[in-house]
């Protein structure tokens, strides 16, 4: 059992904990997504585990929910080494965006990292296969539907904002154009 903790819709923490799975109207938890972009550009993708609740067998990005007393950098450093046994350089991690699903607040992390795919150890539970794909490739299967659809929906505008990011000194803003500071 995942236990989270749980936020109103301003991300105001409620001093609650539960299940991740539980939903309660007015109420959010948080979740992580990892892109790991090599020197190539391309970004490191996995395939879901069959055993998965939701997408099963579908491909992704490393994450996951934010669990109870962590912060969402140490979800997606203990997400990432957990799904894929890889380390997280800090020096090379962004935080690109911020947003309000249905149930909980998305972070969007950006990692600018070499990974060697014959290194990963894959978390069977969670990741049956890794492999890199360029952004095309990405676009094209999340028009396939071979990707999980949650990505869809700010696939592009991550992608803008991580160009921005670049030319503006390194200032991160969220989908709102507000600036956001890594945390």
């Amino acid at each position: 059992m995942e236990l989270v903790d749980r936020f109103d819709s301003r991300r105001t923490p409620l001093n609650k904990v539960t299940e991740r799975y539980d939903v309660v109207e007015g109420e959010f938890r948080q979740s992580v997504h990892l892109w790991i972009e090599n020197e190539n550009g391309e970004f490191l993708i996995q395939k879901r585990s069959l055993t998965k609740k939701v997408f099963p067998g579908n491909w992704s990005i490393t994450g996951g929910a934010v669990d109870s007393g962590e912060t969402p950098l140490e979800a997606v450093k203990r997400e990432c080494k957990e799904e894929l046994g890889v380390d997280v350089n800090e020096e090379n991690l962004s935080l690109i965006m911020s947003f309000r699903r249905e149930l909980d607040f998305v972070d969007v992390y950006w990692l600018k990292q070499n990974v060697d795919l014959k290194k990963v150890v894959m978390q069977p539970e969670e990741v049956t296969d890794v492999a890199w794909a360029s952004k095309d490739k990405i676009k094209k299967m999340l028009v396939s539907k071979e990707m999980t659809p949650s990505l869809s929906i700010y696939y592009e505008t991550m992608l803008n904002i991580y160009d921005s990011y670049i030319f503006n000194g390194g200032k991160k803003f969220d989908i709102h154009g507000n600036e956001i500071k890594n945390t």
